[in-house]
């Protein structure tokens, strides 16, 4: 499961300490009762699906972190929280995985940040043994606003980074999926909006997708597995619902989706993104 969790936020302080930097969009999450609230919101989002991993995007440090943890253990659900504190120091938005302790199949996890000192800021590699596999999975948030300019420029480059992870992980025998909120679409993947307006003007997704230049992409975007394609959706960009969150597999792994769901049964104040679900057979 990834989800953009929109300033999940671990204290009054956090706030007040952001606010300082003028970064704006926590008018609403300023008291410590609209801090708990998102929290409990967000945690009966994941409840309803009990992911055995969770990847989680704009978690402000390990304080809010940690606070999401306690509110999951409220719903009888125990995660164990692999964190790394992200290269954005300005934004201190992180990306964070949580693993289900029931799931059996998920052993020997380790988490890593991208070789590359820059691109992207934001994200995490966690390795991991899935059923008995080496397996990879790269979360991430990369560069928002999708369409410009000097954002699709620097969104590109980090994308070229993240293909030099793919090549390294392949390269050591790892499966590898990238999934979170990459703030643009595909380019071969309709969603719910067909208008100009959603079409991406960069080349992120498909570099990522094909990130041995020539033949057949190595990933395929689980977006295509949702139907009807009115249900694809997991942003609202300026009055246009469309898909700016993914899930990208290896293209060996086709047979074993089993489901990809966009839960848009948000409650209020959880986030102003919707979560993507992958259910994949053993």
């Amino acid at each position: 499961m990834t989800f953009n969790t929109e300033w999940l936020l671990g204290s009054q302080a956090q706030v007040e300490a952001l606010k300082k930097k003028d970064i704006w969009g926590l008018e609403e999450k300023d008291t410590e009762s609209e801090i708990e609230e998102q929290h409990q919101a967000i945690a009966t989002i994941v409840a309803r699906h009990a992911p055995d991993i969770l990847c989680l995007q704009e978690v402000i440090n390990e304080v809010a972190a940690k606070r999401l943890q306690k509110a999951l253990q409220g719903k009888d659900l125990q995660y164990a929280l692999h964190f790394l504190e992200s290269r954005d120091t300005y934004l201190e938005q992180d990306v964070v995985f949580l693993i289900n302790k029931s799931s059996e199949n998920i052993t020997d996890i380790k988490a890593s940040h991208p070789i590359d000192p820059v691109y992207p800021s934001k994200c995490v590699i966690l390795t991991c043994l899935l059923n008995g596999e080496p397996t990879a999975i790269i979360g991430l948030h990369l560069k928002a606003v999708p369409t410009e300019p000097s954002a699709v420029a620097k969104r590109e480059k980090q994308a070229d980074a993240v293909v030099k992870q793919l090549n390294r992980l392949s390269a050591a025998g790892y499966a590898t999926l990238v999934l979170g909120d990459l703030n643009d679409w595909d380019p071969i993947v309709p969603d719910a909006d067909p208008s100009e307006q959603a079409t991406p003007t960069s080349q992120a997704l498909k570099k990522m997708k094909d990130y041995v230049p020539g033949g057949d992409d190595e990933l395929v975007n689980s977006l295509k597995w949702v139907e009807p394609i009115e249900k694809r959706y997991t942003f609202n960009y300026k009055g246009s619902k469309t898909v700016l969150d993914h899930i990208l597999l290896p293209l060996g792994w086709q047979d074993r989706v089993s489901g990809v769901t966009i839960d848009h049964d948000r409650p209020d104040g959880a986030s102003d993104h919707w979560p993507v679900i992958l259910d994949l057979s053993r």
